[in-house]
């Protein structure tokens, strides 16, 4: 999906504006922020309780475009093993930290 949009919008996998995309109003916003350092940086939260998925995110060609900060993998790194009671008590145990994460990004700050 994001590297989908990136193309679309001439972001490079690092989050830099490619010279060809620089003109035009196609709502880079929609999808991406701005960072201080004029990075477009995907509107997403990258959440796992178990760290597969997520390393491989964090170790694909666009590593560098996520806020690490909107990523997060639980600590005891198994996750559910596709049991949802599993997965369901482990969600109350870190709740609070996504729902950080969560009013965080809403909040845009």
């Amino acid at each position: 999906f994001w590297k989908q949009l990136c193309l679309e919008h001439g972001i490079s996998k690092d989050g830099i504006l490619e010279d060809f995309a620089t003109q035009g109003g196609d709502r880079k916003d929609v999808f991406f922020y701005q960072a201080d350092d004029q990075h477009y940086i995907p509107r997403a939260l990258l959440i796992d309780l178990e760290p597969r998925v997520i390393n491989g995110i964090q170790n694909s060609d666009y590593r560098n475009l996520y806020n690490h900060e909107n990523i997060f993998v639980s600590d005891h790194g198994g996750g559910a093993g596709n049991n949802w009671a599993s997965g369901y008590h482990q969600g109350k145990n870190v709740e609070e930290d996504i729902m950080d994460m969560i009013d965080r990004e809403a909040d845009g700050s």
